[in-house]
């Protein structure tokens, strides 16, 4: 028998589990890979950045979204924010195409001014290619207009802006919407409709599937 003053040990706990096999812990950053992600080659092939992955796969369809300046160096463009996706993957590059882009609600809020007429529309756009794009665009005048003036604006900018798209493939099209062009040329057009003080395509956005 033992002593009253002996104390009784604690049995000690096995680190095995109760199959008897210790547990493994597996760390999933060790079998995920860095991708650099590159712009398409209508923008240089830029680097847009890196990523992580454990697939390649799961990078598909991913969306990043750059503004302007920082891809072009170019200040005075960061109000515009362009949309890429992930839609190939080789080694360790990750390349995009373009889906789309926006202007920011602070730049185009700044460009609306009280007793002016502001004209918006949204339609879709077939280009020469047969890629259909969503575009919203926008026509700001110097003073109020009648309501006949910006049922003409509406559907002149409607039509040289459908036009536009027709007469370029995708990539093309894109780029003039993104940097201006296709907006400047509207708006020599319409302005003889009435005195505008701007015209500004917004918001794009590419429609996939049927």
């Amino acid at each position: 028998m033992a002593d009253k003053g002996e104390k009784k040990k604690a049995p000690q706990k096995s680190g095995k589990g109760r199959s008897g096999k210790k547990g493994r812990t597996v760390d999933k950053w060790k079998k995920k890979q860095w991708y650099n992600i590159v712009a398409p080659a209508e923008f240089d092939r830029t680097q847009l950045g890196e990523t992580v992955a454990e697939k390649p796969n799961t990078l598909i369809d991913r969306q990043i979204v750059i503004d302007l300046g920082q891809l072009t160096g170019q200040r005075q463009k960061r109000h515009i924010s362009i949309l890429f996706k992930i839609d190939k993957v080789e080694g360790n590059t990750a390349s995009c195409r373009v889906v789309g882009h926006r202007i920011s609600k602070g730049f185009l809020n700044r460009l609306v001014r009280r007793r002016i007429s502001k004209i918006e529309l949204v339609q879709n756009v077939q280009t020469s290619d047969g890629k259909r794009v969503k575009i919203k665009s926008v026509a700001l005048s110097v003073r109020k207009l009648s309501n006949k003036q910006q049922t003409d604006i509406r559907k002149k900018l409607g039509e040289l802006i459908a036009a536009a798209g027709q007469k370029r493939t995708f990539v093309q099209f894109s780029q003039e919407v993104i940097f201006g062009a296709v907006a400047s040329k509207v708006f020599k057009q319409i302005t003889k409709i009435a005195p505008l003080k701007r015209v500004e395509i917004i918001k794009s956005q590419v429609l996939e599937g049927k």
